[in-house]
């Protein structure tokens, strides 16, 4: 089965490179997803737009949404 590697900020475009680098300094790294879905720019910036939909907005803090993310990956035992 083929796989989809993960693009480096060296690797992608200026447009991209931006992507990378508000993500480095906002969060210290880019998430792996955001990676592999930099070899295609535009769903790279439709999957932040909804990133930033779900994870920025509503009742819940963002530390809790990232622990969830956390917990459901460990109860489907997903290796990512």
């Amino acid at each position: 089965m083929g796989r989809l590697q993960k693009m480096e900020r060296h690797e992608v475009s200026p447009e991209v490179q931006a992507i990378y680098d508000k993500y480095l300094q906002e969060r210290g790294n880019v998430p792996n997803a955001f990676k592999t879905w930099a070899q295609i720019p535009n769903y790279l910036t439709t999957l932040i737009a909804h990133y930033r939909a779900v994870m920025f907005t509503g009742a819940l803090p963002f530390k809790l949404k990232e622990l969830l993310f956390v917990k459901v990956t460990q109860l489907n035992k997903s290796n990512y």
